[in-house]
């Protein structure tokens, strides 16, 4: 069964911003991997990232390695560094090849927490700077890796000429937190960001992450923040482009919400739909449609994990025509072989199977 991974990682090495992705100008500014204990973090505009304790505290993988030298995390990891940072695209082909993964779409891991930089400029050249890089990688072996763009809804015209940079690089969808910042995605000011989006036939993904500092401020660890405010600002996205009306002004335009599972769905949607019930115009709601009609509808799509006990369930509620298997390579908390789990599950049907694992990321991605 052929399998496109519609979301897996790259945890950044030193090399995603550096010449000649990064920006001449900023020469000096440019995010740094330092020692921290017996690990390493990125050191950008004077901050470390990630940051595992106080408030505000956030998790993610990279950087892997430090000086050649896997970190300590890595080192756990049954992935090697140069697969696990793709400076070796053989050594993740062999991962893949472990998972029964024929192509994969390549997600960043820094930017699951955003702004990075106070800095516009700063930012901005963070951006770019992996978007350039990543083109470069995938570009090595097209038929096998495929990637998404990064776009700073902090300055979103600085967002909408990135889009349009990107997508002639080759990339086949952007990648965006559940926030704009302090903003919600249905906020006039980011309208034109979907706008653009709709024009050039890019799908966008919501992704879990921390984008909203308000949101992840009262989390003073990982495990709560992990937890809460990694999934609550995902589920804010797809409340906000659904009810706020953004698939209403863009018809054409994709948007899929990844990595919290699928049982947030029921949840999610019986609230939605209950206030929906009452009056739609009381509450705030401006979409022309009801929240179940919107999730079953052609613009949504959402990720899953196979191990989700209510996956048949999700399925028969809004259709098996809107799910996209994800493997999350390389990230430790992912299950080893999903591909391999899925396909042997007996609650799932084979044609719900073959559209799962590639048929609905073929064509949310117009592979």
């Amino acid at each position: 069964m052929y399998v496109i991974d519609a979301d897996a990682h790259v945890e950044e090495p030193a090399a995603a911003f550096a010449d000649p992705y990064w920006d001449p100008a900023l020469a000096d500014r440019r995010p740094r991997v330092v020692p921290v204990g017996d690990g390493a973090r990125w050191e950008i505009e004077g901050r470390l990232y990630p940051k595992l304790v106080g408030p505000g505290a956030h998790f993610f993988a990279s950087p892997a390695s430090y000086d050649g030298r896997p970190t300590p995390f890595s080192t756990v990891k049954r992935d090697p560094v140069p697969s696990i940072e793709l400076t070796d695209l053989d050594a993740r082909l062999r991962t893949m090849a472990e998972e029964h993964i024929d192509l994969q779409v390549i997600y960043p891991s820094i930017f699951l927490h955003q702004p990075l930089a106070d800095d516009p400029a700063l930012n901005n050249a963070l951006f770019r700077s992996w978007n350039s890089w990543i083109a470069d990688v995938c570009a090595r072996k097209p038929d096998k890796f495929k990637w998404v763009c990064v776009a700073n809804l902090c300055d979103v015209p600085a967002a909408v000429a990135e889009l349009r940079r990107a997508r002639d690089l080759g990339a086949v969808g952007v990648m965006i937190l559940g926030t704009a910042g302090e903003r919600k995605l249905d906020h006039a000011e980011i309208d034109p960001f979907w706008a653009a989006a709709e024009a050039l036939g890019l799908p966008v993904a919501v992704h879990v992450g921390w984008s909203s500092r308000q949101m992840n401020a009262i989390f003073d660890n990982v495990f709560d923040a992990a937890t809460l405010s990694f999934n609550f600002c995902m589920i804010t996205g797809f409340v906000d482009v659904t009810a706020g009306g953004v698939l209403d002004r863009h018809p054409r335009l994709k948007v899929a919400f990844f990595e919290a599972g699928c049982q947030w769905i029921p949840f999610i949607l019986d609230k939605m739909q209950h206030r929906y019930d009452l009056s739609p115009s009381r509450y705030g709601y401006v979409g022309q449609r009801s929240p179940y009609e919107y999730a079953r509808s052609e613009q949504v799509y959402f990720g899953f994990e196979v191990d989700d006990q209510l996956l048949p369930f999700v399925l028969n509620l809004v259709g098996d025509e809107r799910f996209m298997y994800a493997s999350d390579i390389p990230h430790s908390d992912r299950e080893y072989d999903a591909a391999g789990d899925l396909m042997r599950r007996d609650d799932v049907s084979e044609s719900a199977k073959r559209k799962l694992l590639a048929e609905n990321a073929a064509r949310f991605y117009g592979l």
